[in-house]
């Protein structure tokens, strides 16, 4: 039978792949499909007859034939031996086994993952519309009605059930006894863990009542579905989390690692067959995106829908980079990113430099305003044709096109791989903020909004995917010339500004803030104008503070810091970066207390508005200290969250990360380095109590709070706004009755030795 619908999910078997399709009626179809991935070997003719020798002793079937591939630096044809394994599940033993005898750089994808090649091979993808051919449960033939790169596309109908612990406060893992929020169609029931078996009962009764094509849940990867598996195993009850009852989950545990100077964890995974899970919580696309911005993601990316939820932006480039790659005959190598060339001296010190910076001057500033290039970094290596291979290539050596700085050629005979990926998504994008802006609702306008901002992070993504080292198809040069380029169009816009006699306040890498004494709107979009056409990089006027700050360091207060700001614009938003009001680690109850200064401040239209509403400012953070020391403020606004670095007993010292995750684990918490933990300060001194805070999953009202901790943390707050405006550190702990004793009595002497010497003055 022939049926018209979505591919819904595709997973491996020993015979091939299972292939789910939901037709347009939403009734599902289970279908396997004969599928042998394959890796490529470079080899001569007597290492041919050692690959024929070591096949005949596998036992299982794996086949061998000859075929014509290009390579991706030189575009060279060449003769590799396509290795064909009949048992998917088998692919990775398979290269191991034969990695054993060849070397590394003589196998060509030969780490993708068998779906991920069944993908690439047929040129099917996730959520795909079309014409399904079945016999017997065998799925045949296809016939597509869309392309990912599809715009105006329809998913099919999914019956979604969410299941989410009652207590919102907490993760799982760190409740005792557990209440599971169950809801579809609708409807809302609780189940109590107190009886297990009752429990595990109930989910299945729901699962088989409704057939949920989706289970949506909070901390399901790392609590909740785990925590149902183990109680029901432990019953030795079934648990019928898989639509697919001859197929096995896909578990796998969190890890720790390190990047950009920090330790991170990554959440393990539990992923289902013929039906998604989705944890929220583990997921940074459906967090952007929710699941419009997913569902567009996994499309482009050919990554199924559970994976692409919990996969890094990075592996979904990396996956469009790796189908363009089969779509166009090109080897992908394994486990090899390409090497840095040798450069002279000279050359790595013109070449190996990130983003221009011009620093602000510290303090405040009346009517500048931000132009900002869009998606500068994408389009530039869209526009120049950048790309692993098309640098310095074999064939044009008398290329005119030059990286500037650096002086690499550039091919002007093929379109590299990276241009060709980040086009369509460049112009899909474009597509749906144009729709986004002419959306009759909200509902709509939210939804074009939620698969511009997933694309968004492809192209964001994509220039330091360029530079990682772990790319296989990335190369430093590629990464270092879109640097120069971008650097070029920096300093063209700045020289540009100074010609139409603006002044440059700040720029940084793809932003510059810009001022000219009564400059209109009108201007600064005509120098906009002015800057694209002779960048060929789209620039927008973001718009005109009324005033905006560049707050000092803190670690030197003579420093400016690049990316941290606030400025409220002529139509009274405000834009704030790196202020307490927007870090994740400041607890919401100083957030606010910023917030509210934020809300006084923008009553001002000028620097001098602003000195004049001093002291309503000060008064608006007296009142939150005052709510602190009177205990008037809930401690659950006084939660901090941090990451620990190590693992609990890892720590030498007491810090507080310390002493907190330390009580976690003798509480049966198991935590591990990169993880978040939650407190609350109880006496940072430890005079009182030397554990200094109290994990939020152990805190009792009784316990209380810091207040004169977090009255400094008020304090800070509002010297970062208040500083520039010449508000000393002592004159502002006074105004907010921070001084201790001792510092009040310090600064009585001052202000009496002051006045003593202004009288004596002749």
């Amino acid at each position: 039978m022939t049926l018209q619908g979505w591919l819904f999910d595709a997973y491996v078997n020993d015979a091939g792949m299972t292939v789910w399709i939901i037709d347009t009626d939403g009734k599902r179809h289970k279908t396997v499909h004969p599928f042998a991935p394959c890796f490529y070997l470079k080899l001569s003719e007597g290492e041919r007859l050692v690959l024929q020798e070591l096949l005949q002793r596998m036992p299982y079937t794996v086949t061998v034939s000859r075929t014509v591939k290009r390579d991706l630096l030189s575009n060279a044809e060449t003769e590799v031996h396509a290795v064909h394994v009949h048992n998917p599940n088998l692919l990775q033993r398979t290269v191991r086994s034969l990695s054993r005898h060849f070397k590394f750089y003589q196998f060509y994808n030969a780490d993708i993952k068998a779906v991920q090649m069944f993908y690439y091979t047929t040129g099917l993808f996730p959520l795909a519309y079309g014409e399904y051919t079945i016999e017997n449960g065998v799925l045949r033939s296809w016939n597509l009605l869309e392309r990912m790169e599809t715009e105006n596309y329809h998913v099919p109908p999914l019956t979604v059930m969410t299941l989410t612990p009652s207590a919102k406060l907490l993760a799982p893992k760190y409740q005792r006894y557990l209440e599971i929020e169950v809801e579809v169609e609708g409807r809302k029931t609780v189940l109590q863990q107190e009886s297990p078996r009752e429990l595990i009962s109930q989910i299945n009764y729901y699962l088989y009542k409704y057939d949920p094509d989706v289970l949506l849940t909070d901390f399901g990867d790392a609590s909740l579905l785990p925590m149902l598996q183990r109680t029901a195993a432990e019953l030795k009850m079934p648990l019928y989390l898989n639509r697919d009852e001859n197929a096995g989950v896909l578990y796998s545990k969190a890890i720790s690692f390190f990047s950009y100077g920090q330790v991170k964890q990554r959440e393990g995974t539990f992923a289902l067959s013929g039906r998604w899970h989705l944890d929220k919580e583990n997921s940074f696309i459906m967090n952007e995106g929710d699941l419009d911005g997913l569902y567009d993601l996994a499309r482009m990316s050919q990554i199924g829908v559970q994976q692409q939820a919990r996969t890094s932006i990075g592996s979904a480039l990396s996956s469009m980079q790796i189908s363009w790659t089969y779509r166009n005959d090109v080897l992908v190598p394994y486990k090899r990113p390409i090497k840095e060339a040798f450069k002279s001296l000279t050359t790595l010190l013109a070449s190996d430099r990130g983003g221009l910076h011009f620093m602000p001057e510290i303090g405040y500033h009346e009517q500048v305003a931000e132009l900002d290039f869009t998606s500068m970094y994408p389009t530039l290596m869209k526009n120049h044709n950048i790309s692993t291979e098309t640098l310095d290539c074999p064939c044009c050596p008398d290329s005119t096109h030059f990286v500037p700085e650096i002086g690499f050629r550039i091919c002007e005979k093929r379109r590299g791989l990276v241009p060709a990926t980040l086009e369509p998504i460049i112009k899909k994008r474009a597509h749906y903020k144009k729709l986004r802006a002419e959306a009759a609702t909200e509902a709509l306008r939210k939804k074009y909004d939620n698969k511009q901002t997933a694309l968004k992070w492809i192209l964001v993504t994509c220039f330091g995917y360029l530079g990682f080292k772990k790319s296989r198809l990335g190369r430093i040069e590629a990464h270092e010339s879109v640097n120069a380029f971008a650097r070029e169009k920096l300093l063209r816009a700045k020289e540009i500004a100074e010609q139409e006699g603006f002044t440059l306040i700040h720029a940084i890498v793809d932003c510059v803030w810009l001022k000219k004494e009564g400059a209109t709107h009108a201007e600064y979009q005509s120098l906009a104008d002015r800057i694209e056409a002779d960048t060929g990089v789209r620039i927008s006027v973001e718009g005109i503070y009324q005033w905006i700050l560049f707050p000092p360091s803190r670690m030197d207060e003579e420093i400016p810091t690049a990316t941290r700001y606030v400025g409220m614009y002529d139509t009274g938003e405000f834009k704030v970066r790196g202020l307490e009001v927007r870090r994740k680690d400041v607890p919401k109850y100083v957030q606010r207390a910023q917030h509210a200064m934020l809300q006084v401040m923008g009553e001002a239209g000028s620097i001098e508005g602003v000195r004049t509403l001093l002291p309503r400012i000060l008064a608006t953070a007296r009142g939150f200290i005052d709510a602190l020391r009177q205990g008037n403020v809930s401690p659950f606004d006084l939660v901090i969250r941090r990451s620990i670095s190590k693992d609990p007993y890892e720590y030498e010292n007491r810090s507080i990360n310390a002493t907190v995750s330390q009580t976690l684990a003798e509480a049966g918490v198991q935590l591990m380095a990169g993880e978040s933990i939650q407190y609350i300060i109880t006496d940072a001194s430890g005079k009182r109590d030397p554990m200094k805070a109290k994990p939020l999953a152990l805190y009792a009202l009784d316990d209380g709070y810091d207040a004169e901790k977090y009255a400094e943390m008020v304090c800070e707050a509002a010297e970062t706004l208040l500083e520039p405006l010449g508000i000393t550190n002592e004159e502002l702990k006074e105004a907010l009755g921070m001084l201790t004793p001792r510092e009040m009595r310090k600064a009585a002497k001052r202000r009496q030795s002051v006045q003593t010497e202004l009288m004596l003055r002749p």
